[in-house]
């Protein structure tokens, strides 16, 4: 037999270790997550109940109130916030928010929640797992979030950490099907093959008795397959342990500039070239890449030394070979010394030193096989754990374990109820003894609820005694026991919104019950500051692995495509040279944070009316406010919405133009009156001078006719006075 790898030596014993130490906790969650499905009668008690002839019933309230807290704690998809721990980082750190959100929907990251959340309740822990796929996006490789069964999770029993950052080593051990293995590893196909179909860890059987079958447990799956050749199972063995791996932190006081580098990368940094460039006034040391690319393209054309003269035709400042002469720029002469980064440090100039950085060491083997090992990029485990009723220990309390006693209590206080009940309505028929066929008459009576006793009437009547009847106080210790449940896991009814149960203060809103709130706070808090950790890793993931030019697209809260392009290069265009690449996300340093409380549900009519006041206010448009209902056609609506803007719009404008028009229509009719009035003032001016002309005429021609008939009586007196005096002349 071949010897065995030394590194899977050690993954199977502390696989054996860890296994004895968290063989009672194990238990307890298989059996907590089979008591949460149904199972909750063990073998004995329904023995016993049905020799009582009473019905071993399950009135579950535990798993509805596990589903009702996980609605609550995942009513919403996280929302992530990232800042640059420096200046130059803070327009790429808000990049990292949209990557880690398309990190979690290409996951079908709100599914995985459910199931840690779920394990979380029921297990007392729920594990999360970030994983890169190199054979994703067409062989660009992917980052990938999913859920992990805490019952495949083996961590270090030293752990005192609620997310196993101190724990030495964390292991996976889970079966495989040998198809599927293949199929994940294609390169590794015959180390698969020869795999021993062997098995390290420990099965843990079912305690629990279910009266329907309700589920179907590991074990019963790992004994249907045992002995089957077609398609073996074989274990696989995933040891995460943490190393210190030597580093080197350098930093350059010239352009303010610090590295932390392996020794590779260290020893390709030391070769680097440099210049000390001296002049009469100042030595300066060159460590700029551009700069240091120009003085060479200088040492090249003019040498290690160099000065400057003036043009006689252009009268600019130009480079001459050597010292300066007398027809020099005084001072002007510069030497050029070239050394490479290992010098500066050396002479002090670039600060260095080793260090060792905590990394992650990743062993699998399979069937006592090495399979590969890896060294992944990351300070922290991939692996983050949600504990519930963390106790200092890797193996927390669930709740279901908290409230297994009120559940069995329930049970059989139902069951009682049922069997007072069955009693209560049975018919019992007293006939004396041999008076009749008691199996003809058995077969007459043979319904539900019926009994036949016989009796005889020569030892005295029967006594019948009937069943007790059950206190009122029973049925109000079940309902109660249901409420501690919902109170102990922080759903009261309350917070369901049952109006029954609200105070007169809070009848028709939604109120929190006290309790209840600091409870869903305090497993909020769990949940958030895990996807916490979650999104560091995330983080150390894409800058170590999306290295090259990545598009992304994903859709933002308000249901709008957005694309975004990390890594881009960016080139001179002109002389085509590499200038670096925009959106950087190798480089720097990032914080991320989920937004407290974003996965929390939130009053739809309370938010809708707050939205409602900022519309009143002005400060949001329509189709926020519409964002916040539950309007089928939203887009419809806003479209109809517009035109009928549009239209009011143009039935505004028309009113203006109305209103315009009658104004100068008004002014139109008032100018055509008041001209009319000129016109027939203008006329009658017009009739009256022209009768006066008539009489000035008629005044003037009876004037010039008298003055006619004057000068006639006249001329004819003259003539008179003529005549006389022939006649009687008169005396001188």
């Amino acid at each position: 037999m071949a010897e065995k790898n030394p590194e899977v030596q050690i993954s199977e014993e502390l696989l054996r270790d860890y296994a004895s130490v968290r063989s009672k906790w194990a238990r307890q969650a298989i059996e907590d997550n089979e008591f949460r499905n149904g199972m909750q009668w063990t073998k004995d008690q329904v023995d016993t109940l049905t020799r009582r002839a009473q019905e071993p019933l399950v009135v579950n309230v535990i798993y509805p109130a596990v589903e009702q807290a996980k609605a609550l704690l995942t009513a919403n998809a996280p929302r992530f916030q990232s800042t640059g721990r420096e200046n130059s980082d803070v327009r790429t750190g808000t990049i990292f928010s949209d990557l880690m959100s398309w990190v979690w929907d290409n996951s079908a990251g709100n599914t995985e929640l459910k199931e840690a959340i779920d394990d979380y309740y029921v297990k007392g822990i729920g594990c999360m797992m970030v994983y890169h796929d190199p054979n994703a996006d067409y062989g660009k490789g992917e980052l990938f979030i999913k859920a992990i069964d805490p019952l495949n999770v083996y961590i270090d029993p030293s752990s005192t950490d609620a997310y196993m950052k101190d724990a030495s080593n964390i292991i996976i051990s889970k079966l495989h099907s040998e198809s599927q293995l293949i199929a994940m590893y294609p390169e590794l196909e015959e180390v698969i093959k020869e795999a021993n179909e062997s098995k390290v860890a420990p099965s843990d059987d079912s305690v629990r008795y279910g009266l329907e079958d309700q589920m179907v447990s590991k074990s019963d799956i790992e004994s249907s397959r045992m002995g089957t050749r077609h398609d073996r199972q074989l274990e696989v063995i995933e040891r995460l342990t943490k190393i210190r791996v030597p580093h080197y932190r350098a930093y350059d006081p010239n352009t303010d500039n610090e590295k932390i580098m392996t020794e590779v990368e260290f020893q390709e940094y030391s070769e680097k070239p440099a210049f000390i460039v001296s002049n009469k006034n100042t030595d300066r040391i060159i460590t700029d890449d551009l700069e240091v690319q120009q003085y060479q393209e200088i040492q090249e054309e003019f040498g290690n030394v160099f000065h400057l003269m003036m043009n006689p035709v252009t009268g600019e400042q130009m480079m001459m070979q050597g010292e300066e002469t007398a027809a020099a720029l005084p001072d002007t002469t510069t030497m050029l010394q070239p050394l490479t980064y290992a010098q500066l440090i050396e002479r002090g100039d670039i600060i260095s030193n080793q260090i060792d950085i905590t990394r992650i060491y990743q062993i699998v083997s399979i069937g006592g096989t090495l399979l590969f090992e890896n060294m992944l990029p990351l300070e922290d485990y991939p692996i983050v754990s949600f504990m519930n009723n963390h106790n200092r220990n890797p193996y927390p309390l669930s709740d279901v374990r908290m409230v297994k006693g009120l559940q069995e209590y329930i049970n059989k206080i139902r069951s009682l109820i049922v069997a007072h009940a069955s009693s209560s309505t049975n018919v019992k028929l007293l006939i004396p003894r041999g008076s009749m066929n008691r199996k003809n008459l058995e077969e007459e009576w043979g319904r539900a609820g019926t009994a036949v006793i016989e009796y005889d009437p020569e030892l005295g009547q029967p006594i019948v005694a009937g069943p007790v009847p059950l206190p009122n106080e029973l049925y109000k210790n079940e309902a109660d026991a249901k409420a501690d449940i919902e109170r102990i896991l922080g759903i009261y009814s309350l917070m369901q919104g049952d109006p029954s149960n609200m105070p007169q203060t809070f009848k028709g809103t939604i109120a929190l019950d006290e309790y209840g709130q600091r409870r869903i706070k305090s497993k909020r808090d769990d949940i958030e500051e895990g996807l916490n950790q979650l999104a560091k890793v995330v983080i150390a993931f894409i800058q170590a692995t999306y290295n090259t030019q990545k598009v992304i697209r994903l859709i933002q809260p308000n249901n709008k495509p957005k694309q975004l392009t990390i890594n881009e290069p960016m080139y001179d265009n002109i002389s085509g040279e590499f200038l670096g690449r925009l959106n950087d996300v190798t480089v720097g340093k990032y914080d991320i944070v989920v937004v407290s409380g974003s996965t929390l549900p939130s009053n739809r009519f309370a938010r809708f009316e707050y939205y409602m006041e900022l519309y009143k206010s002005g400060l949001i448009d329509q189709i926020e406010v519409l964002k916040q209902t539950e309007v089928a056609d939203m887009e419809g609506v806003i479209n109809r919405s517009s035109k009928m803007k549009q239209l009011m719009s143009q039935v505004s404008s028309q009113e203006k133009q109305i209103k315009d028009l009658s104004g100068d229509l008004q002014t139109a009719q008032r100018e055509l009156v008041h001209a009319r009035q000129r016109v027939e003032v203008e006329k009658f001016k017009s009739d009256l001078k022209e009768s006066s002309n008539r009489a000035d005429m008629a005044t003037q021609l009876y004037k010039s006719r008298t003055e006619d008939e004057l000068k006639k009586v006249k001329g004819v007196v003259a003539e008179q006075e003529a005549t006389n005096n022939e006649i009687i002349p008169l005396e001188e």
